[in-house]
């Protein structure tokens, strides 16, 4: 389970929600598969943890192309992370699910599912978690599982620095003192 505590930044999707604040982090409003880089290029701090909880699965074929996980964004975040850092995904409807989890396995040589690194982490047979590690469901959760769907969730790690091609490791830590220089 994820139990400490993250400062940061949320993009939020739903209008309702942009211009509240919480005492650890800002909202807005943005694209979040056109602005993420610029967006965690500003950021002052370590990015240790993405979350992508129930996007709008754009079930139309032609639409597809509107889904939030696509390839520059799992390649920002890839980048982006800190050694450690976590990627949660999480749907209700199954082919979103598989689509995020296909685009970030794809990734398998600098993140692993966090089963390979703890097995007390409960998977099912397919490789889903069972159970929410953050620790907080979202309404969307609360509100599909009450309605007896099943949630979709993956938990991803930044591969430790043994595994990581000398020149990446190099460049994550000139990237991080970039930033501590902000």
């Amino acid at each position: 389970m994820i139990t400490s505590r993250h400062d940061g930044f949320d993009v939020v999707i739903l209008f309702p929600a942009v211009g509240q604040a919480l005492n650890s982090g800002h909202f807005m409003f943005a694209n979040a598969t056109i602005s993420f880089k610029e967006l965690v290029s500003a950021y002052p701090g370590p990015l240790m943890l993405v979350s992508i909880l129930c996007p709008d699965p754009h079930f139309k074929k032609r639409h597809h192309k509107r889904r939030v996980v696509q390839k520059p964004l799992v390649d920002s975040i890839v980048k982006n992370l800190m050694p450690g850092g976590q990627v949660f995904i999480q749907s209700d409807v199954l082919e979103v699910a598989v689509d995020m989890r296909d685009r970030f396995d794809a990734e398998s040589d600098l993140l692993q599912h966090i089963d390979t690194i703890d097995p007390s982490m409960q998977c099912d047979e397919e490789g889903w978690l069972v159970k929410n590690p953050m620790g907080i469901r979202t309404e969307r959760e609360i509100h599909a599982e009450f309605e007896g769907a099943k949630i979709y969730r993956r938990l991803y790690q930044e591969a430790d620095y043994e595994i990581l091609p000398k020149n990446f490791v190099s460049s994550l830590a000139h990237l991080s003192f970039r930033r501590a220089m902000l």
